[in-house]
């Protein structure tokens, strides 16, 4: 018998103008996007931003011909974020949160992500083993601490996050879990898969350079 398919709605948030920088002559956030609907080629989109971008954005999408409903708040800003969402997601069975700023996303990573949320888990997300030295440095420069690389992770999306998990407003913060793209309610079982180095985030135009020469070995190498 052939497993229920889920439905989903994809919503890619502009976090940064970072998403605005073009990778190998595409801006990030149609990458982001077109990423998405190699999988997914059907699912409803939202775009999530901040009324400051929100028109240079619109214009965007509008020259990439992307189909899209947008929605204007900071979404940074996992609480409100959440409330933008509550309505306009309560028919669907979950949402694929993805970051605009993170332009590359493998398929197999998505077949993976779909995998586990289908196995029942509330919220499922990539990370990546962190592998550098981390110190914490005092003010004077004197280092206080070496912490434990094993218990420090690179966190990347999308995210995939049952709506029935979203805290909602009548639920105490102290009983909600963070560190998600919106708040889930506690005891969601949440689970991290392995992700892909290429899920990295372009916080600048050295990153998107970075990215770029990535791009650029893989081809080299195929």
């Amino acid at each position: 018998m052939n497993q229920k398919i889920p439905s989903l709605r994809l919503v890619v948030l502009l976090t940064s103008e970072t998403a605005f920088l073009e990778v190998n002559g595409v801006p990030s956030v149609i990458r982001a996007i077109e990423g998405l609907r190699v999988f997914w080629p059907t699912l409803p989109l939202t775009i999530v931003v901040s009324p400051e971008f929100s028109s240079a954005l619109y214009t965007l999408l509008q020259e990439h011909r992307v189909s899209h409903e947008m929605l204007l708040c900071n979404p940074s800003d996992s609480r409100e974020l959440l409330e933008a969402l509550l309505s306009e997601s309560a028919q669907f069975e979950g949402v694929i949160i993805h970051d605009a700023s993170r332009p590359l996303t493998h398929p197999e990573l998505l077949v993976r992500l779909m995998g586990a949320f289908k196995s029942g888990v509330d919220a499922v997300r990539p990370s990546i083993a962190f592998t550098e030295t981390l110190k914490i440095v005092k003010p004077d420069g004197v280092i206080r601490e070496t912490l434990d690389r094993t218990s420090v992770k690179h966190i990347s999306s999308p995210e995939i996050i049952r709506t029935s998990a979203f805290a909602t407003q009548t639920q105490h913060r102290s009983g909600e879990l963070g560190g998600w793209f919106v708040p889930l309610k506690k005891g969601s079982q949440i689970e991290h898969i392995e992700g892909a180095p290429e899920g990295l985030r372009i916080n600048s135009e050295a990153e998107r350079d970075l990215l770029e020469s990535f791009l650029h070995w893989k081809q080299l190498n195929v």
